[in-house]
């Protein structure tokens, strides 16, 4: 084959490429038979809710932030608050002590507490009261809920319980409720006035 023939060939076959017209379009691919979407059922249905819920629960458990260190030193309430001062409540148990009123519909609620001495002092959320070194969580429209912390010392887990101080009520004042249990009006008579 000499060189022209192979230059034609060549070129015939650079001229079928460039010059044919461009291939067809794809076509697409036939769309899904548009049915009519089915109802769901419950079945069908997955839950929202996780069957499992689990929530962590301290109690009982170290602190990991805590230095053990320092627990090891110390010994119970002493060595959680080193730095706290006992108050004047700290040295009588619950039993002892009486709740006169309580003042709450405000943002920082107050309740007076009597010591054996009848002494008042005024208690807030977040006081300690109590010889188990008990917490003031609460404080309602007649009560004052403190929690203590109880020590099982067979597992070493440790409880709160929740203690309630309750606003003494007098026998004139349950003759009262009583009376307006039952319909009666308190008051002063038409005829005192």
């Amino acid at each position: 084959m000499s060189r022209q023939a192979l230059a034609f060939i060549c070129a015939a076959l650079l001229a079928a490429a460039c010059g044919g017209p461009p291939p067809p379009p794809r076509r697409a691919a036939p769309a899904a038979a548009a049915a009519a979407p089915k109802p769901v059922t419950d079945d069908e249905v997955k839950p929202l809710v996780p069957s499992n819920i689990y929530v962590y629960s301290p109690i009982g458990k170290r602190d990991p932030f805590q230095n053990q260190a320092v627990l090891r030193q110390g010994f119970g309430r002493a060595a959680q608050n080193p730095g706290r001062v006992k108050t004047p409540l700290e040295k009588w148990s619950l039993d002892q002590l009486r709740l006169s009123m309580t003042v709450t519909g405000t943002a920082t609620p107050l309740a007076m507490v009597e010591d054996p001495d009848h002494r008042g002092w005024p208690v807030r959320l977040g006081d300690f009261i109590g010889q188990n070194g008990g917490k003031v969580t609460g404080i309602h429209r007649d009560e004052v809920v403190i929690t203590e912390t109880i020590t099982d010392h067979s597992t070493g887990r440790v409880y709160p319980q929740n203690v309630k101080l309750m606003v003494p009520v007098t026998r004139e004042e349950e003759k009262d409720f009583k009376a307006l249990q039952e319909g009666e009006h308190i008051g002063v008579a038409k005829g005192d006035q």
